[in-house]
């Protein structure tokens, strides 16, 4: 009989830890199947696999760009993986909730446990192990978190902000993409303009030689002027090399821009954008950095998320000041150690009365985060209305700076054309035509570095501001580009 027993406690011992084994297997398969499937997704990378990426388009717009950057760069995937993580923190928070709140079910801990256990009885070392005897042993246990004096409710508050936070800052990096591709964009473009006005001034240094050859042959001219004009060729096909450089390394730049390897920019091509097109991504805006302050303040995202951390840091002072009072709660357990059964109940309330002033200095801390928090807020304000203002007068510099530039570019080549026709009859010297050439290559250059100066103003207001930018794509001249304005 007594054997009998001792196997149905045996029995009932293992269907109890195979019942346990079961739900927790089937609470947490799921998060350990993705768990898994995370961690291989991770493995080739680690081992330092190269995976495929994929590719904007060799023609993509600034707009297109921009969407691919957003979806590839590695600053972006760890912003909204910091935005998850806040999520989650909120669900473990919830998870500790007392039954007065709005998660009563995460109020109660419950555990079980199963067991057997054997022994010899006493007697003389020869005879150990020789006879045991056994007995099973279970238990049920349920704790239930009464109330904690909206500990748990102000920690939930505050790490609401800091996902608020947390999301704003990923709006803050999409932002700092769109502003970094843009300004590679816009620099790629310049330096293409910059490398066709240094093949132009190669070209007319180029023609100026031949007409030197051409006047030494008919003994108008010094063997001097012709070593001048090789000369300036040669400088001028320098200042191509230099230009050439820029302009791959505005492509290594835009890739990088991209989230893309630095060799992709070679492929790079812009079309009609060149020193006789601007390829324009933003149209001419005229609002003063007061205007668009007041706006940005409200809607800035850097200084959205600084004041939801603020919040955040409010909060934390009410979980700072909860954590000085007790916590209520309840618990039931039942035993069962063959053959015997029992159970308890009762209530419990914690409360530390001296913790050596931690818990104090733990408020006092608390404020001073408050008011670092609140600091911050004042510093990204201030922040936010130097770069508007530094940024719009960009803008409003570089509008001025193009409108001198073209009026520069009209007399350096009326001046050009009229010291070129001289020259070839003897009314001017090599030098005037040298000066004449280089005078019209700089007003060209300054015309192109004025335009693409204010594009990159243009986008650095959309990203202060908080404002997605408005795209208005085409290719135009300058004076297309004053009436518009106008």
């Amino acid at each position: 009989m007594a054997k009998r027993m001792l196997d149905g406690a045996r029995r009932l011992s293992a269907r109890g830890l195979a019942v346990g084994a079961a739900f927790l297997a089937f609470s947490g398969c799921e998060t350990i199947r993705e768990a898994e499937e995370a961690k291989s997704g991770v493995e080739a990378r680690a081992a330092g696999q190269v995976a495929e990426k994929p590719l904007p388009d060799v023609g993509a717009s600034l707009e297109e760009m921009v969407g691919f950057a957003l979806g590839n760069r590695p600053s972006m995937a760890t912003a909204r993986l910091a935005v998850k993580d806040a999520r989650l923190a909120m669900k473990e928070i919830a998870a500790n909730a007392p039954l007065a709140s709005m998660t009563p079910w995460n109020a109660i801990d419950a555990d079980v446990s199963a067991g057997h256990s054997e022994q010899s009885k006493s007697k003389h070392h020869d005879d150990l192990g020789s006879h045991t005897y056994g007995n099973a042993s279970g238990a049920l246990s349920i704790d239930v978190l009464l109330w904690d004096f909206g500990r748990n409710d102000a920690s939930l508050r505050a790490q609401a902000e800091r996902l608020v936070a947390a999301e704003l800052e990923l709006v803050k990096t999409g932002y700092a993409i769109f502003e970094e591709v843009a300004g590679a964009y816009f620099e790629r473009l310049q330096t293409a303009a910059l490398l066709d006005v240094a093949f132009t001034n190669a070209q007319m240094r180029m023609e100026h030689l031949l007409q030197s050859q051409e006047r030494l042959n008919a003994g108008e001219a010094q063997k001097l002027d012709v070593l001048r004009a090789r000369l300036d060729l040669a400088e001028a096909r320098e200042a191509v090399v230099s230009a050439s450089n820029s302009y791959v390394n505005a492509g290594a730049g835009l890739a990088a821009a991209l989230g893309l390897e630095a060799d992709w920019g070679r492929s790079l091509e812009f079309g009609e954008a060149n020193m006789n097109g601007y390829l324009q991504a933003f149209g001419p805006t005229d609002a003063a950095s007061t205007e668009i302050f007041a706006f940005a303040r409200t809607n800035a995202p850097a200084v959205q998320a600084a004041r939801a951390r603020l919040r955040a840091a409010t909060y934390a002072v009410d979980v700072a000041i909860a954590d000085l009072m007790p916590s209520v709660s309840a618990s039931f357990s039942l035993n069962w150690n063959d053959p015997l059964w029992y159970w308890r109940w009762g209530f419990n309330a914690a409360q530390s009365l001296f913790s050596g002033f931690r818990n104090t200095a733990a408020i006092d801390r608390a404020v001073v985060a408050m008011d670092v928090a609140a600091a911050e807020v004042d510093a990204a304000e201030l922040s936010l209305s130097l770069e508007l203002e530094l940024a719009t007068e960009e803008r409003d510099n570089a509008r001025e700076a193009l409108a001198t530039a073209k009026a520069s570019v009209q007399s350096a080549k009326e001046n050009l054309d009229t010291v070129r026709e001289q020259f070839l009859v003897g009314d001017a010297s090599r030098v005037e035509f040298t000066d004449a050439v280089a005078d019209y290559s700089a007003a060209l250059a300054n015309r192109e570095k004025a335009f693409y100066r204010g594009q990159i103003a243009e986008a650095k207001l959309f990203a202060l501001s908080g404002v997605w930018p408005v795209y208005d794509e085409k290719v135009v001249n300058a004076e297309e580009w004053e009436d518009a304005k106008k």
